[in-house]
């Protein structure tokens, strides 16, 4: 029994440009998604900005704030000091309404309202990869922050896939959701494989050999992959709605089962996937634009984790096929497990005790997160 992340976050990068009602409703399904895990999330949250305080002078300062999604985990004392930035007027709104005391202001990461070396700290959730020009946001955070002061980044949901799946187009690998194994086997989340593009050209050659009721919808998928020019939006609108359903998953498995028979028996050369962690392509791009400057020094960059236990009020909806009842939730970089039992991998070390201090029957839910924390201070 289990959810994925994808197609669950706003398209990005400038959300000016998107009609007001379509994002808001995005951002509100993003919440309901999260609510579940939110005092685990608040728990990172408050101990990663303990670990790496703000400068003590200096307003806080937000990235792409939204609705205030962020602002609910952090500490009280820290919230007195926020200001919230965002490109979008009526998400702040909304969250003026939820938190008619928060300072807001309407600004691009790319050019924020505050002077040369007066920002104490600059936060974000889920933001940097929806930037269009991740160089510039780097040079405008080195602008406004005071030495030694830092920028904090958090990602508990899937990366944005317009940019990667840009490059990768260009470069004739076409993704595909991971159907071979669980994803959740990983540390990062291994949510994506990659296949040749001439592979995938030999069997669309052959496609008339494969015998499948979503045949002509999963060649329809890989040639949008393939197609020059290349659509980026609708190839990746293609791979949220083949990820999201567990039957369209399950389709492309046997489809490519079939499928590496038939290739086999033409002479072509057998399925070779490569692994494409998406969360890791946002980690390499924020470690691009700030490490080996002289001007940040990268602190921390990992995923980090915490478990705990949940009463099953608050457990996501799950699909109407499925079965039995969830004892087991994490969300893990926008990769979502929901399952009947404990998994092979929990994300948290603590999780074992805690399955062990329950010794008695229980309704109750072992929830875990897993979020890519990023942290890079300000030099001198």
């Amino acid at each position: 029994m289990r959810g994925h992340g994808f197609g669950s976050r706003p398209p990005g990068p400038p959300r000016q440009s998107e009609p007001d009602a379509t994002l808001l409703g995005a951002l509100e399904l993003l919440r309901q998604r999260r609510e579940p895990y939110a005092t685990l999330q608040a728990q990172i949250v408050g101990e990663t900005l303990e670990r790496f305080p703000p400068l003590p002078e200096g307003p806080i300062v937000e990235l792409g704030a939204g609705t205030g999604q962020l602002r609910e985990w952090l500490p009280p004392a820290l919230r007195e000091r926020l200001i919230h930035t965002d490109p979008s007027d009526a998400a702040l709104r909304v969250l003026r309404d939820r938190s008619p005391h928060a300072r807001t202001r309407v600004a691009p990461a790319h050019r924020l309202p505050f002077d040369d070396r007066s920002v104490g700290a600059i936060v974000g959730l889920c933001v940097f990869d929806a930037l269009p020009d991740a160089a510039a946001a780097r040079a405008e955070l080195r602008r406004v922050l005071a030495p030694g002061g830092r920028f904090v980044h958090f990602l508990d949901m899937a990366t944005l896939l317009e940019a990667p799946f840009a490059k990768l187009a260009a470069s004739r690998l076409v993704p595909i959701p991971n159907v071979f194994g669980d994803p959740g086997d990983h540390e990062w989340p291994l949510d994506i494989v990659l296949l040749q593009g001439a592979w995938i050209e030999g069997l669309l050659r052959l496609s008339g050999a494969v015998d499948h009721p979503f045949a002509s919808e999963l060649r329809a998928y890989f040639r949008s992959f393939l197609a020059e020019p290349f659509d980026t939006n609708a190839a990746t609108s293609a791979f949220k709605v083949l990820a999201s359903h567990g039957d369209r998953r399950r389709a492309l498995l046997g489809f490519l089962e079939l499928a590496g028979r038939a290739a086999f028996a033409q002479g072509l050369p057998a399925i070779e996937p490569l692994p494409f962690h998406s969360g890791r392509y946002l980690q390499s791009v924020m470690e691009s634009a700030f490490r080996g400057a002289d001007d940040f020094v990268i602190e921390l960059d990992e995923i980090v984790t915490r478990a705990g236990w949940r009463a099953p009020s608050v457990l996501v909806p799950t699909s109407p096929a499925a079965t039995g009842s969830p004892r087991y939730q994490s969300l893990c970089v926008g990769h979502q497990r929901l399952l009947e039992a404990p998994p092979r991998r929990l994300l948290d070390a603590s999780a074992l005790r805690l399955l062990g201090d329950r010794t008695a029957p229980t309704s109750d839910i072992l929830i875990e997160v897993g979020t890519f924390v990023f942290v890079a201070r300000r030099t001198g």
